[in-house]
Protein backbone atom coordinates (compact mmCIF):
# COMPACT_ATOMS: atom_id res chain seq x y z
CA UNK A 1 0.00 0.00 0.00
CA UNK A 2 1.19 3.92 -0.91
CA UNK A 3 2.36 5.88 1.88
CA UNK A 4 -0.20 7.90 3.55
CA UNK A 5 0.72 11.32 4.93
CA UNK A 6 -0.09 12.30 8.74
CA UNK A 7 -1.28 15.39 9.47
CA UNK A 8 -3.22 15.37 13.45
CA UNK A 9 -4.95 18.33 14.72
CA UNK A 10 -5.92 18.71 18.13
CA UNK A 11 -7.61 21.48 20.58
CA UNK A 12 -5.17 23.54 23.13
CA UNK A 13 -6.63 24.53 26.61
CA UNK A 14 -3.39 26.19 27.33
CA UNK A 15 -1.43 27.58 23.97
CA UNK A 16 1.22 28.87 26.58
CA UNK A 17 2.23 25.83 28.60
CA UNK A 18 1.85 23.79 25.10
CA UNK A 19 4.33 25.88 23.76
CA UNK A 20 6.63 25.78 26.48
CA UNK A 21 6.48 21.58 26.64
CA UNK A 22 7.37 21.56 22.74
CA UNK A 23 10.26 24.08 22.57
CA UNK A 24 12.00 23.49 26.05
CA UNK A 25 15.06 21.73 25.06
CA UNK A 26 14.79 20.17 29.34
CA UNK A 27 11.96 19.00 28.52
CA UNK A 28 12.50 17.32 24.89
CA UNK A 29 15.43 14.88 24.26
CA UNK A 30 15.85 15.53 20.75
CA UNK A 31 14.63 18.91 19.44
CA UNK A 32 15.89 20.00 16.72
CA UNK A 33 14.72 23.41 15.60
CA UNK A 34 11.96 25.89 17.43
CA UNK A 35 10.27 29.05 15.35
CA UNK A 36 7.60 31.27 16.31
CA UNK A 37 6.00 34.12 14.22
CA UNK A 38 5.13 36.52 17.37
CA UNK A 39 6.26 37.52 20.18
CA UNK A 40 5.45 35.72 23.84
CA UNK A 41 3.29 38.46 24.62
CA UNK A 42 0.68 37.32 21.69
CA UNK A 43 0.20 34.07 22.87
CA UNK A 44 -0.32 35.71 26.91
CA UNK A 45 -3.02 37.57 25.27
CA UNK A 46 -4.49 35.47 23.13
CA UNK A 47 -4.65 33.05 26.15
CA UNK A 48 -6.18 36.40 28.44
CA UNK A 49 -8.46 36.50 26.14
CA UNK A 50 -9.66 33.41 24.81
CA UNK A 51 -10.46 32.90 28.70
CA UNK A 52 -12.34 35.98 29.33
CA UNK A 53 -14.65 35.10 26.15
CA UNK A 54 -14.91 31.50 27.66
CA UNK A 55 -15.89 33.20 30.80
CA UNK A 56 -18.51 35.84 29.63
CA UNK A 57 -20.17 33.45 27.42
CA UNK A 58 -21.11 31.86 30.56
CA UNK A 59 -20.45 27.95 29.65
CA UNK A 60 -21.39 25.45 31.92
CA UNK A 61 -19.59 22.65 30.03
CA UNK A 62 -16.25 21.90 28.25
CA UNK A 63 -13.12 23.78 28.38
CA UNK A 64 -11.88 26.89 26.99
CA UNK A 65 -9.84 26.51 23.36
CA UNK A 66 -6.98 29.03 22.97
CA UNK A 67 -5.61 27.42 20.19
CA UNK A 68 -5.23 23.94 18.16
CA UNK A 69 -2.50 22.24 17.31
CA UNK A 70 -0.70 20.55 14.11
CA UNK A 71 1.64 17.67 14.24
CA UNK A 72 2.95 16.89 11.11
CA UNK A 73 4.71 13.35 10.39
CA UNK A 74 7.93 13.53 7.89
CA UNK A 75 10.27 11.15 6.12
CA UNK A 76 13.65 10.42 7.98
CA UNK A 77 15.22 11.40 4.56
CA UNK A 78 14.04 14.67 5.27
CA UNK A 79 16.55 15.09 8.64
CA UNK A 80 19.39 15.51 5.86
CA UNK A 81 17.46 18.96 5.30
CA UNK A 82 18.71 22.19 7.33
CA UNK A 83 16.52 21.75 10.29
CA UNK A 84 16.20 25.47 10.76
CA UNK A 85 15.55 26.29 7.53
CA UNK A 86 12.85 23.44 7.04
CA UNK A 87 10.98 23.92 9.78
CA UNK A 88 10.72 27.63 8.85
CA UNK A 89 9.09 26.37 5.72
CA UNK A 90 6.43 24.43 6.89
CA UNK A 91 5.42 27.27 9.44
CA UNK A 92 5.53 30.21 6.82
CA UNK A 93 3.54 28.28 4.67
CA UNK A 94 1.26 27.80 7.18
CA UNK A 95 0.63 31.62 7.91
CA UNK A 96 0.56 32.71 4.35
CA UNK A 97 -2.38 30.10 3.55
CA UNK A 98 -4.14 31.00 6.92
CA UNK A 99 -2.78 34.45 8.00
CA UNK A 100 -2.43 33.39 11.39
CA UNK A 101 0.39 33.65 14.03
CA UNK A 102 2.10 30.18 14.66
CA UNK A 103 4.63 29.20 17.56
CA UNK A 104 6.79 25.22 15.91
CA UNK A 105 9.03 22.67 16.84
CA UNK A 106 10.98 19.91 15.05
CA UNK A 107 11.49 17.07 17.12
CA UNK A 108 12.31 13.03 17.23
CA UNK A 109 10.48 10.60 19.17
CA UNK A 110 12.55 9.15 21.98
CA UNK A 111 13.31 5.91 19.96
CA UNK A 112 14.18 8.06 16.92
CA UNK A 113 11.41 6.70 14.92
CA UNK A 114 8.90 9.42 14.31
CA UNK A 115 11.00 13.00 12.81
CA UNK A 116 7.67 15.36 13.29
CA UNK A 117 6.53 19.05 13.74
CA UNK A 118 4.20 20.66 15.96
CA UNK A 119 2.80 23.59 14.96
CA UNK A 120 0.64 25.59 17.29
CA UNK A 121 -1.41 28.22 15.67
CA UNK A 122 -3.99 31.03 16.86
CA UNK A 123 -7.77 30.90 15.71
CA UNK A 124 -8.36 34.44 15.85
CA UNK A 125 -7.09 37.50 13.93
CA UNK A 126 -5.36 40.06 16.14
CA UNK A 127 -7.76 43.52 15.64
CA UNK A 128 -5.83 46.73 13.67
CA UNK A 129 -6.35 48.40 16.80
CA UNK A 130 -6.55 47.23 19.86
CA UNK A 131 -9.87 47.80 21.70
CA UNK A 132 -9.51 49.58 24.87
CA UNK A 133 -13.19 50.36 27.25
CA UNK A 134 -12.50 52.84 29.93
CA UNK A 135 -15.42 53.24 32.82
CA UNK A 136 -17.78 56.14 32.63
CA UNK A 137 -18.81 55.78 36.22
CA UNK A 138 -17.09 53.28 39.17
CA UNK A 139 -17.85 50.14 38.31
CA UNK A 140 -18.84 47.15 40.79
CA UNK A 141 -17.81 43.39 40.53
CA UNK A 142 -18.85 40.35 42.63
CA UNK A 143 -17.02 37.11 43.34
CA UNK A 144 -17.85 35.47 40.01
CA UNK A 145 -16.33 38.66 38.45
CA UNK A 146 -19.95 39.36 37.15
CA UNK A 147 -20.87 43.01 37.05
CA UNK A 148 -23.47 44.12 39.02
CA UNK A 149 -25.35 47.96 39.20
CA UNK A 150 -25.06 49.02 42.79
CA UNK A 151 -21.91 49.52 45.48
CA UNK A 152 -24.42 48.00 47.58
CA UNK A 153 -25.01 44.14 45.78
CA UNK A 154 -20.78 43.76 46.99
CA UNK A 155 -20.99 45.18 50.29
CA UNK A 156 -21.19 42.73 53.74
CA UNK A 157 -23.49 43.55 56.78
CA UNK A 158 -20.53 45.91 57.98
CA UNK A 159 -20.46 47.86 54.78
CA UNK A 160 -17.43 46.34 53.83
CA UNK A 161 -16.75 45.36 50.47
CA UNK A 162 -16.89 40.99 50.61
CA UNK A 163 -13.38 39.28 49.64
CA UNK A 164 -13.35 38.56 46.32
CA UNK A 165 -15.64 41.67 44.77
CA UNK A 166 -13.80 44.91 43.47
CA UNK A 167 -14.55 47.89 42.20
CA UNK A 168 -12.74 49.54 38.94
CA UNK A 169 -13.48 53.41 39.56
CA UNK A 170 -14.09 55.78 36.98
CA UNK A 171 -11.37 56.58 33.96
CA UNK A 172 -9.78 53.08 34.67
CA UNK A 173 -9.69 50.37 32.31
CA UNK A 174 -12.08 47.65 32.24
CA UNK A 175 -12.00 45.70 29.28
CA UNK A 176 -9.37 45.04 26.47
CA UNK A 177 -9.49 42.83 23.14
CA UNK A 178 -6.50 42.45 21.48
CA UNK A 179 -8.26 40.02 18.67
CA UNK A 180 -10.86 39.12 16.78
CA UNK A 181 -13.44 35.91 17.04
CA UNK A 182 -12.36 32.87 16.92
CA UNK A 183 -12.26 31.78 12.94
CA UNK A 184 -14.96 28.75 12.69
CA UNK A 185 -13.01 27.13 9.57
CA UNK A 186 -10.58 25.74 11.38
CA UNK A 187 -13.73 23.48 12.79
CA UNK A 188 -14.49 22.06 9.60
CA UNK A 189 -13.33 18.86 8.00
CA UNK A 190 -12.16 20.64 4.69
CA UNK A 191 -9.44 22.72 7.09
CA UNK A 192 -7.35 19.37 7.95
CA UNK A 193 -7.86 17.83 4.28
CA UNK A 194 -6.59 21.27 2.66
CA UNK A 195 -3.64 21.04 5.49
CA UNK A 196 -2.73 17.76 4.48
CA UNK A 197 -3.23 18.43 0.56
CA UNK A 198 -0.37 21.70 1.21
CA UNK A 199 2.20 19.71 3.37
CA UNK A 200 1.86 16.19 1.22
CA UNK A 201 3.03 18.40 -1.59
CA UNK A 202 5.39 20.26 0.15
CA UNK A 203 7.09 16.56 1.53
CA UNK A 204 6.93 15.49 -2.56
CA UNK A 205 8.73 17.63 -3.97
CA UNK A 206 11.65 17.21 -0.76
CA UNK A 207 12.60 13.60 -0.88
CA UNK A 208 14.01 12.42 -3.39
CA UNK A 209 13.30 8.62 -3.77
CA UNK A 210 9.84 7.36 -5.25
CA UNK A 211 9.24 5.20 -2.22
CA UNK A 212 8.95 8.00 -0.12
CA UNK A 213 6.56 9.70 -1.85
CA UNK A 214 3.23 10.23 0.06
CA UNK A 215 -0.69 10.05 -1.32
CA UNK A 216 -3.19 11.83 0.85
CA UNK A 217 -6.03 9.13 1.67
CA UNK A 218 -9.34 10.06 -0.01
CA UNK A 219 -12.64 9.88 2.37
CA UNK A 220 -14.75 9.60 -0.58
CA UNK A 221 -13.51 6.66 -2.41
CA UNK A 222 -13.92 2.82 -1.57
CA UNK A 223 -11.64 2.59 1.30
CA UNK A 224 -11.29 2.88 5.25
CA UNK A 225 -8.73 4.78 6.78
CA UNK A 226 -6.90 2.88 9.38
CA UNK A 227 -6.17 4.57 13.02
CA UNK A 228 -2.82 5.83 14.37
CA UNK A 229 -2.60 4.15 18.01
CA UNK A 230 -0.43 6.71 19.93
CA UNK A 231 1.82 6.19 22.91
CA UNK A 232 -0.07 4.77 26.18
CA UNK A 233 -3.61 4.62 24.26
CA UNK A 234 -6.23 3.65 27.12
CA UNK A 235 -8.09 2.92 24.10
CA UNK A 236 -5.20 0.62 22.29
CA UNK A 237 -7.11 -2.76 22.18
CA UNK A 238 -9.82 -1.31 20.44
CA UNK A 239 -8.02 0.63 18.02
CA UNK A 240 -6.22 -2.41 17.46
CA UNK A 241 -9.66 -4.56 16.65
CA UNK A 242 -11.14 -1.54 14.58
CA UNK A 243 -8.33 -1.46 12.02
CA UNK A 244 -8.41 -5.10 11.58
CA UNK A 245 -11.56 -4.48 10.80
CA UNK A 246 -10.72 -1.68 8.37
CA UNK A 247 -7.73 -3.60 6.72
CA UNK A 248 -10.33 -6.83 6.20
CA UNK A 249 -13.06 -4.02 3.89
CA UNK A 250 -9.92 -2.59 1.67
CA UNK A 251 -8.41 -5.64 1.19
CA UNK A 252 -11.65 -6.93 0.22
CA UNK A 253 -11.92 -3.98 -1.69
CA UNK A 254 -9.13 -4.87 -3.87
CA UNK A 255 -10.05 -8.24 -4.35
CA UNK A 256 -13.37 -7.02 -5.51
CA UNK A 257 -11.81 -4.85 -8.18
CA UNK A 258 -9.50 -7.20 -9.49
CA UNK A 259 -12.10 -9.68 -9.97
CA UNK A 260 -14.24 -7.08 -12.38
CA UNK A 261 -16.07 -4.44 -9.59
CA UNK A 262 -15.35 -1.01 -10.18
CA UNK A 263 -14.74 1.98 -7.82
CA UNK A 264 -18.46 3.75 -8.29
CA UNK A 265 -20.18 0.46 -7.26
CA UNK A 266 -18.33 -0.03 -4.33
CA UNK A 267 -18.20 3.86 -3.27
CA UNK A 268 -21.58 4.31 -3.49
CA UNK A 269 -22.33 1.15 -1.44
CA UNK A 270 -19.70 2.08 1.28
CA UNK A 271 -21.13 5.40 1.38
CA UNK A 272 -25.02 3.59 1.64
CA UNK A 273 -24.31 1.09 4.30
CA UNK A 274 -21.33 2.62 6.23
CA UNK A 275 -20.52 6.40 6.29
CA UNK A 276 -24.65 7.22 6.11
CA UNK A 277 -25.44 5.15 8.58
CA UNK A 278 -22.97 6.18 10.65
CA UNK A 279 -23.83 9.72 9.99
CA UNK A 280 -27.19 9.27 10.74
CA UNK A 281 -26.63 7.30 14.49
CA UNK A 282 -23.84 10.21 15.38
CA UNK A 283 -26.51 12.49 15.20
CA UNK A 284 -29.54 10.79 16.76
CA UNK A 285 -27.33 8.75 19.41
CA UNK A 286 -24.14 10.74 19.79
CA UNK A 287 -20.90 8.15 18.82
CA UNK A 288 -20.98 4.52 19.19
CA UNK A 289 -18.16 2.25 18.19
CA UNK A 290 -19.74 -1.26 18.73
CA UNK A 291 -22.17 -0.01 15.96
CA UNK A 292 -19.37 1.32 13.55
CA UNK A 293 -18.02 -2.60 14.08
CA UNK A 294 -21.63 -3.90 13.70
CA UNK A 295 -22.13 -2.09 10.22
CA UNK A 296 -18.78 -2.66 9.06
CA UNK A 297 -18.94 -6.56 9.50
CA UNK A 298 -22.45 -6.88 7.85
CA UNK A 299 -20.98 -4.74 4.66
CA UNK A 300 -17.91 -7.06 4.58
CA UNK A 301 -19.85 -10.08 4.52
CA UNK A 302 -22.05 -8.46 1.89
CA UNK A 303 -18.89 -7.56 -0.10
CA UNK A 304 -17.56 -10.98 0.06
CA UNK A 305 -20.63 -12.40 -1.55
CA UNK A 306 -20.31 -10.29 -4.11
CA UNK A 307 -17.15 -11.05 -4.36
CA UNK A 308 -18.35 -14.88 -4.85
CA UNK A 309 -20.15 -13.48 -7.24
CA UNK A 310 -17.72 -11.87 -9.67
CA UNK A 311 -15.00 -14.96 -9.16
CA UNK A 312 -18.06 -17.40 -10.00
CA UNK A 313 -18.38 -15.50 -13.68
CA UNK A 314 -14.37 -15.15 -13.43
CA UNK A 315 -12.61 -16.91 -16.05
CA UNK A 316 -8.95 -16.68 -16.88
CA UNK A 317 -9.83 -16.38 -20.47
CA UNK A 318 -11.51 -13.44 -19.86
CA UNK A 319 -8.47 -10.92 -19.66
CA UNK A 320 -6.53 -12.44 -22.33
CA UNK A 321 -7.16 -10.00 -24.94
CA UNK A 322 -9.98 -7.38 -25.72
CA UNK A 323 -11.04 -9.54 -29.05
CA UNK A 324 -11.56 -12.26 -27.51
CA UNK A 325 -14.90 -9.97 -26.20
CA UNK A 326 -15.50 -8.90 -30.14
CA UNK A 327 -18.42 -10.79 -31.80
CA UNK A 328 -18.41 -9.39 -35.75
CA UNK A 329 -22.04 -9.38 -37.73
CA UNK A 330 -22.45 -8.52 -41.51
CA UNK A 331 -24.08 -5.58 -42.45
CA UNK A 332 -24.74 -4.22 -45.64
CA UNK A 333 -22.23 -2.94 -48.26
CA UNK A 334 -23.76 0.03 -48.52
CA UNK A 335 -22.03 1.21 -45.42
CA UNK A 336 -20.96 4.79 -45.12
CA UNK A 337 -16.88 4.93 -44.77
CA UNK A 338 -15.16 8.16 -43.65
CA UNK A 339 -12.07 9.22 -43.67
CA UNK A 340 -9.31 7.23 -43.10
CA UNK A 341 -9.45 3.81 -41.14
CA UNK A 342 -9.15 4.71 -37.16
CA UNK A 343 -5.76 4.10 -35.92
CA UNK A 344 -5.96 1.47 -32.67
CA UNK A 345 -2.11 1.32 -31.98
CA UNK A 346 -1.87 3.57 -29.18
CA UNK A 347 -4.74 1.82 -27.35
CA UNK A 348 -2.93 -1.23 -28.32
CA UNK A 349 -0.27 -0.50 -26.47
CA UNK A 350 -1.62 0.90 -23.54
CA UNK A 351 -3.62 -1.85 -22.95
CA UNK A 352 -0.38 -4.62 -23.83
CA UNK A 353 1.12 -2.76 -21.39
CA UNK A 354 -1.33 -2.87 -18.30
CA UNK A 355 -2.91 -6.40 -19.29
CA UNK A 356 0.40 -8.75 -17.91
CA UNK A 357 -0.01 -6.46 -14.51
CA UNK A 358 -3.66 -7.30 -14.45
CA UNK A 359 -3.00 -10.99 -14.71
CA UNK A 360 -0.32 -11.60 -12.24
CA UNK A 361 -3.30 -9.56 -9.93
CA UNK A 362 -6.48 -12.23 -11.16
CA UNK A 363 -3.75 -14.66 -10.14
CA UNK A 364 -2.82 -13.78 -6.50
CA UNK A 365 -6.89 -12.61 -6.40
CA UNK A 366 -8.21 -16.77 -7.60
CA UNK A 367 -5.19 -17.94 -5.02
CA UNK A 368 -6.65 -15.58 -1.75
CA UNK A 369 -10.65 -16.30 -2.47
CA UNK A 370 -9.16 -20.01 -3.21
CA UNK A 371 -7.56 -20.90 0.16
CA UNK A 372 -10.52 -18.24 1.82
CA UNK A 373 -12.66 -21.10 0.55
CA UNK A 374 -10.92 -23.98 2.22
CA UNK A 375 -10.50 -21.69 5.18
CA UNK A 376 -13.88 -21.16 5.65
CA UNK A 377 -14.60 -24.67 5.52
CA UNK A 378 -12.22 -26.03 8.04
CA UNK A 379 -13.99 -22.81 10.40
CA UNK A 380 -17.04 -24.45 10.01
CA UNK A 381 -15.93 -27.95 10.92
CA UNK A 382 -14.10 -26.35 13.88
CA UNK A 383 -16.99 -24.67 15.13
CA UNK A 384 -18.80 -28.14 15.48
CA UNK A 385 -16.07 -29.71 16.82
CA UNK A 386 -15.82 -26.81 19.51
CA UNK A 387 -18.77 -28.25 21.33
CA UNK A 388 -17.70 -31.98 21.86
CA UNK A 389 -15.07 -31.86 24.85
CA UNK A 390 -13.74 -35.88 23.01
CA UNK A 391 -12.38 -33.84 19.72
CA UNK A 392 -9.42 -31.76 21.65
CA UNK A 393 -6.77 -33.42 18.81
CA UNK A 394 -8.87 -32.78 15.78
CA UNK A 395 -9.17 -29.63 16.97
CA UNK A 396 -5.75 -28.75 17.35
CA UNK A 397 -5.45 -30.12 13.80
CA UNK A 398 -8.21 -28.12 12.36
CA UNK A 399 -6.48 -24.83 13.79
CA UNK A 400 -3.29 -26.17 12.60
CA UNK A 401 -4.50 -25.89 9.02
CA UNK A 402 -6.43 -22.97 9.71
CA UNK A 403 -3.29 -20.94 10.49
CA UNK A 404 -1.08 -22.60 7.77
CA UNK A 405 -3.93 -21.47 5.33
CA UNK A 406 -4.28 -17.97 7.09
CA UNK A 407 -0.62 -17.24 6.33
CA UNK A 408 -0.61 -18.32 2.64
CA UNK A 409 -3.42 -15.81 2.66
CA UNK A 410 -1.56 -13.20 4.21
CA UNK A 411 1.36 -14.00 1.95
CA UNK A 412 -0.65 -13.77 -0.89
CA UNK A 413 -1.74 -10.61 0.18
CA UNK A 414 1.38 -8.83 0.28
CA UNK A 415 2.88 -10.24 -2.88
CA UNK A 416 -0.76 -8.89 -4.84
CA UNK A 417 -0.32 -5.06 -2.88
CA UNK A 418 3.80 -5.45 -4.12
CA UNK A 419 2.70 -6.18 -8.13
CA UNK A 420 1.46 -2.40 -8.44
CA UNK A 421 4.59 -1.36 -7.16
CA UNK A 422 6.64 -2.81 -8.86
CA UNK A 423 5.56 -1.46 -12.31
CA UNK A 424 5.13 1.86 -10.51
CA UNK A 425 1.70 1.78 -9.18
CA UNK A 426 1.14 2.90 -5.92
CA UNK A 427 -1.98 0.69 -5.25
CA UNK A 428 -4.28 -2.21 -6.40
CA UNK A 429 -6.83 0.61 -7.14
CA UNK A 430 -4.48 2.71 -9.60
CA UNK A 431 -3.50 -0.57 -11.65
CA UNK A 432 -7.06 -1.50 -11.69
CA UNK A 433 -8.34 1.82 -12.59
CA UNK A 434 -5.74 1.98 -15.66
CA UNK A 435 -6.23 -1.51 -16.64
CA UNK A 436 -10.04 -0.66 -17.05
CA UNK A 437 -9.60 2.39 -18.62
CA UNK A 438 -7.26 1.15 -21.23
CA UNK A 439 -9.65 -1.91 -22.10
CA UNK A 440 -12.32 0.81 -22.65
CA UNK A 441 -10.45 2.80 -24.52
CA UNK A 442 -9.66 -0.23 -26.87
CA UNK A 443 -13.21 -2.00 -27.23
CA UNK A 444 -14.29 1.61 -28.39
CA UNK A 445 -11.40 1.90 -31.15
CA UNK A 446 -12.01 -1.74 -32.14
CA UNK A 447 -15.89 -1.12 -32.31
CA UNK A 448 -14.52 1.83 -34.82
CA UNK A 449 -12.50 -0.08 -37.00
CA UNK A 450 -15.26 -2.91 -37.30
CA UNK A 451 -17.89 -0.27 -38.23
CA UNK A 452 -15.14 1.14 -40.90
CA UNK A 453 -14.82 -2.37 -42.30
CA UNK A 454 -18.78 -2.68 -42.46
CA UNK A 455 -19.49 -4.91 -39.78
CA UNK A 456 -21.13 -4.12 -35.78
CA UNK A 457 -20.32 -5.44 -32.59
CA UNK A 458 -23.03 -7.10 -30.84
CA UNK A 459 -23.12 -6.50 -27.26
CA UNK A 460 -26.26 -8.27 -25.94
CA UNK A 461 -28.37 -7.02 -22.68
CA UNK A 462 -25.09 -4.66 -21.65
CA UNK A 463 -24.88 -4.35 -17.84
CA UNK A 464 -25.32 -0.81 -16.49
CA UNK A 465 -23.51 1.03 -13.84
CA UNK A 466 -26.87 1.37 -12.01
CA UNK A 467 -27.61 -2.03 -12.50
CA UNK A 468 -24.52 -3.47 -10.92
CA UNK A 469 -24.92 -1.16 -7.62
CA UNK A 470 -28.00 -2.72 -7.51
CA UNK A 471 -26.81 -5.89 -7.07
CA UNK A 472 -24.93 -4.99 -3.82
CA UNK A 473 -28.30 -3.44 -2.48
CA UNK A 474 -30.36 -6.70 -3.22
CA UNK A 475 -27.21 -8.64 -1.76
CA UNK A 476 -27.30 -6.49 1.61
CA UNK A 477 -31.12 -6.54 1.65
CA UNK A 478 -31.12 -10.30 1.14
CA UNK A 479 -28.63 -10.95 4.03
CA UNK A 480 -30.34 -8.91 6.27
CA UNK A 481 -33.35 -10.60 5.65
CA UNK A 482 -31.70 -13.48 6.94
CA UNK A 483 -30.31 -12.00 10.02
CA UNK A 484 -33.32 -11.20 11.05
CA UNK A 485 -34.63 -14.64 10.47
CA UNK A 486 -32.13 -16.17 12.25
CA UNK A 487 -33.00 -13.51 15.21
CA UNK A 488 -36.55 -14.89 14.86
CA UNK A 489 -35.76 -18.20 14.99
CA UNK A 490 -33.54 -17.45 18.45
CA UNK A 491 -36.01 -15.52 20.22
CA UNK A 492 -38.93 -18.58 19.60
CA UNK A 493 -36.28 -20.67 21.10
CA UNK A 494 -35.53 -18.89 23.71
CA UNK A 495 -39.04 -18.42 24.13
CA UNK A 496 -39.74 -21.42 24.47
CA UNK A 497 -36.70 -23.06 26.54
CA UNK A 498 -38.39 -20.43 29.22
CA UNK A 499 -41.65 -21.98 28.76
CA UNK A 500 -40.50 -25.56 29.42
CA UNK A 501 -38.68 -23.98 32.60
CA UNK A 502 -41.58 -22.67 34.20
CA UNK A 503 -43.13 -25.92 33.71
Amino acid sequence: MPRRSYVRVTKLTSVQGRIDYISNPERQEYLYATYDTAEPEFWEHLSEQSQYDFWRSNQKKGSCIEGRELVIALPESLQQEDPNELLKLFTEQFRQKYGMQCSSALHHNKSKTNYHIHLIFSEREVLETTEVKYASRNMFYNEEGRHVRTKKEILDEQGNVRPGCHVIAKGEIYEIKWFGPRDDRFKEKQFINDVKEMYTGIINRMVKEDAERLKVFDPSGPYLPTKKIGKNNPKEKEIRADNALRKEWNQTVDQVLIAGGTHEEVTAFKKEEITEKIAESVKLQGENPKLFATLLLFAIEVLKEFLKLLMSKDAPEQTESVESTVKPVEISDSAVRKGPRPDSRKEELAFRKIEPIHRELSRCNRKIYALQKQKAVLEKALDVTSKDIFHRKERKELEKRIAGLQNQIDSTRKEMEYIPQMHGYDSVKSAETVYKHAKTALDDIRRKQAQWDGVEISNPNPVTQQEKISVLKELAARRLEQEQKQKDVSVRKAAKDNKREER
